[in-house]
């Protein structure tokens, strides 16, 4: 058991880092945002929206649960006019150093939404 959790935390180290992220939706509209990945955790925004959850990593297959929530007014979401939501979300890390994946809004399963991230820098340790 300690050999597997202390896989998984090398495994996310390997992850952590700043991102940059670019959203398409399933009604083509593009969007991007900064996201900070690091210990199981994802922090990021954009000029409207915060994001904030969590995510799991095993070997190369990645998941994730996040809150996005509006913060400027603006309802300017690549997936509409939504004030809060959450996203789940799954792919696949690649090289360390990208991260494609795909997901839903839980409560409205109709909107989805392709996201790659893209590793811009490591984290300061």
């Amino acid at each position: 058991m300690d050999t597997l959790k202390s896989a998984n935390q090398a495994e996310r180290a390997v992850v952590d880092g700043v991102y940059s992220a670019h959203f398409l939706s399933s009604a083509d509209q593009y969007g991007e945002g900064i996201v900070v990945v690091h210990g199981g955790k994802i922090h990021g925004g954009d000029l409207d929206y915060v994001y904030i959850g969590t995510y799991s990593l095993t070997t190369s297959e990645f998941s994730a649960s996040l809150e996005v929530s509006n913060h400027s007014g603006r309802f300017a979401s690549v997936l509409g006019p939504l004030t809060h939501y959450r996203l789940t979300l799954n792919g696949k890390v690649k090289k360390h150093q990208d991260i494609t994946c795909h997901g839903t809004v839980e409560e409205r399963p109709d909107l989805a939404i392709q996201i790659n991230l893209h590793k811009l820098s490591p984290l300061v340790r």
